[in-house]
């Protein structure tokens, strides 16, 4: 083998060489994945993403799966342990726990009901002062006397009516008013008193210089909305006149219906048509309601047909049970439709109500049944005067008043004499220490007054 044979095979050779091929693929490799040049924050980004794997992981289901199982099984852990913790402590939580004073029921940790802050107030109270808050009384003098400051301080008595006999001058009465609510304050009672008058308009009101200017009778006259406009806005009127003076309460709107000229009612009601006195009976509630002042129609269940005036006898409605519905009963039930927050019951005998002829103020059917069930009235119920001649010609003013809350009143109104006053108070509570009166029943007529009270902002 010459020279050039020789060097032939030595280039042959090291064509083949492992080396040289493992050069040549690697520099074959480098040139077929030839790649543009990148800028150095492409590369740091090419580097990160390298290093958390491409963010595959965050795009994958099997991920979001496991995240949403884990939520829950947290979750479920965390609510575990609040009722757990929540049944130790509704353990070692006393069961008296106070709702906020709402009014309404409030509710222990273990879900049962507590008395509402009003039922509180009765229960805290002694039989005693309860039969005080049923009681609404008159009084004689221009100031606050021994005899209206014993009956407030000494018997408890919550609610006081003016007449004639107490006013001269606007001055004089709101210092007298201010000076009965003082007294009530010293006597530690749950509310404000109650301060009546009757201050209807036209024939029945106690100060000439205060509205309604148009009697309810010339209000029942006027045509087209005339009427109904008038007594809302009269209502509110006299209202607001009478809460300067210290009065929070007006025995008014007048809801009889008028049985024509020679009615007892013919100058005090707004007429003889039962859908005028409706209309402006509701018109007015709403009036005394806009003003936040307590008034009370009267007198149920309607005195416009009675033969003759309650102040000296009992008289008789003689009406069927559809023509007490159609005429009489309309303007009380536009009156609770509108919110009236207490209804005066009349000393009248209404046979197709009550076949005994006991007078309404005494009669359970009348009052308990009819008005409180029949009618849904949910409010307080209040007597005239039982000192009226309808009353004491035939029983004892202690007698009718233990029979009126029998009955179902929740108010008695004796307005004329201490001595009277004074044994309807005994009589009251000797009734309920005996059984004759459910101190149940005693309970719910004081826990509705002292509910109105609270409505109507007397609260002190």
């Amino acid at each position: 083998m010459n020279d050039e044979q020789k060097g032939q095979r030595r280039v042959d050779r090291y064509a083949t060489d492992k080396r040289f091929g493992k050069r040549s693929s690697r520099k074959e490799k480098k040139i077929g994945q030839d790649k543009p040049k990148l800028s150095r924050k492409d590369k740091k980004a090419e580097r990160n993403d390298k290093k958390s794997g491409g963010g595959k992981w965050f795009k994958s289901p099997f991920f979001w799966i496991g995240v949403v199982v884990v939520i829950a099984l947290a979750s479920g852990g965390v609510l575990l342990a609040l009722k757990a913790r929540a049944q130790s402590s509704s353990e070692s939580t006393p069961v008296d726990t106070v709702a906020a004073e709402t009014g309404g029921d409030a509710q222990t940790t273990t879900g049962v009901p507590l008395a509402s802050s009003t039922d509180q107030i009765v229960a805290g109270m002694t039989l005693e002062e309860k039969i005080g808050q049923m009681m609404m009384v008159g009084f004689e003098g221009g100031d606050a006397g021994t005899q209206i400051t014993s009956a407030i301080k000494d018997r408890h008595i919550g609610g006081v009516i003016l007449y004639g006999r107490n006013i001269s001058t606007h001055e004089q009465v709101t210092a007298l008013d201010a000076a009965l609510q003082s007294v009530a304050v010293q006597a530690k009672q749950p509310a404000k008193l109650m301060i009546a008058i009757d201050q209807e308009g036209g024939a029945t009101r106690r100060f000439t210089d205060i509205g309604p200017f148009y009697s309810e009778p010339m209000i029942g006259e006027m045509t087209g909305g005339a009427g109904a406009a008038a007594a809302q806005q009269q209502a509110s009127s006299a209202a607001r006149d009478l809460k300067k003076l210290g009065i929070n309460t007006n025995l008014a709107p007048d809801a009889d219906v008028s049985d024509g000229w020679g009615s007892v009612m013919d100058g005090r009601s707004f007429g003889s048509d039962s859908e005028v006195v409706t209309e402006l009976t509701g018109r007015a509630v709403v009036g005394y309601n806009n003003a936040t002042t307590i008034c009370s129609p009267k007198h149920f269940p309607g005195h416009g047909s009675a033969d003759g005036d309650s102040e000296k006898t009992l008289p008789t409605v003689d009406l069927s049970l559809e023509a007490l519905d159609q005429s009489e009963l309309p303007p009380f039930k536009e009156a609770i439709k509108q919110g009236a927050p207490m209804i005066m019951v009349g000393h009248l005998s209404v046979p197709a109500l009550d076949a005994t002829g006991t007078a309404s103020s005494i009669s359970k059917p009348i009052v308990t049944d009819l008005l409180r069930k029949g009618l849904g009235f949910t409010g307080v119920i209040i007597t005239d005067d039982l000192e009226m001649g309808a009353i004491t010609e035939k029983m004892s003013v202690a007698d009718a008043a233990v029979a009126a809350v029998t009955a179902g009143n929740d108010i008695v109104m004796v307005a004329q004499t201490a001595a009277n006053q004074n044994a309807v108070y005994d009589a009251l509570v000797a009734a309920v220490k005996s059984g004759k009166v459910k101190e149940d029943d005693i309970n719910k007529s004081v826990a509705r007054i002292i509910d109105m009270k609270k409505k109507y902002r007397l609260e002190l």
